[in-house]
């Protein structure tokens, strides 16, 4: 398994999905998942769950700022 990108860059990768994406941030990830598991693509499906996660704690609550 490939190593994890540092949290800073995951954290940026995230909030610049949300700004591209808006409120539609979550399905867009969402639906990338299904296009990776259709692909066979394990890593990528980690990778994308679990940008769907942080996209999911961020817009929860917004203010924090804080995806961990």
């Amino acid at each position: 398994m490939p190593a994890r990108p540092d949290t800073a860059n995951f954290d940026e990768t995230v909030r610049r999905f949300i700004q591209r994406y808006g409120d539609s941030a979550k399905a867009e990830a969402d639906r990338r998942v299904r296009e990776l598991e259709r692909a066979g693509d394990a890593d990528g499906v980690a990778t994308w769950r679990r940008m769907a996660a942080a996209i999911a704690a961020l817009t929860a609550n917004p203010g924090s700022g804080r995806l961990h």
